[in-house]
C-alpha cells in the first residue's frame, strides 16, 4: 500500500538529532493500511538556507515527494529491477 494520492501532511512537531532534525507530519487521512505519523529528515545545511515559509514547504514537499512516492527514482530504477551483474 502506498500514502493515499494528494495526501495532506500537516507539519506536527521536530526532533534535533546528530545528524540533522526530524520533521514529524500527521496525515489524518494516509489511505488504509498506512501510518498517519511520517517523518523526513533535513540536515542543518538544508535548514540553513531556508529564509521563507514557502521554502520550507517547498524543501519538504520534494523530500516527501521522494521518500513516499520515489520522485525522480522510480521511473530510473523500476526497470532495473531483476537485473543481475556479472564479474563482481
Amino acid at each position: 500500500m502506498t500514502l493515499k494520492t494528494n495526501a495532506t501532511m500537516t507539519f506536527n512537531s521536530y526532533k534535533v538529532e546528530e545528524g540533522g532534525i526530524r520533521l514529524v507530519f500527521l496525515c489524518p487521512d494516509p489511505g488504509a493500511g498506512e501510518e498517519s505519523y511520517w517523518n523526513v529528515l533535513i540536515t542543518d545545511a538544508e535548514l540553513g538556507t531556508i529564509t521563507t515559509a514557502q521554502q520550507f514547504k517547498d524543501m519538504v514537499k520534494t523530500k516527501l515527494q521522494r521518500l513516499f512516492r520515489a520522485t525522480g527514482i522510480a521511473t530510473k530504477l523500476d526497470a532495473l529491477i531483476g537485473q543481475s551483474i556479472t564479474g563482481v
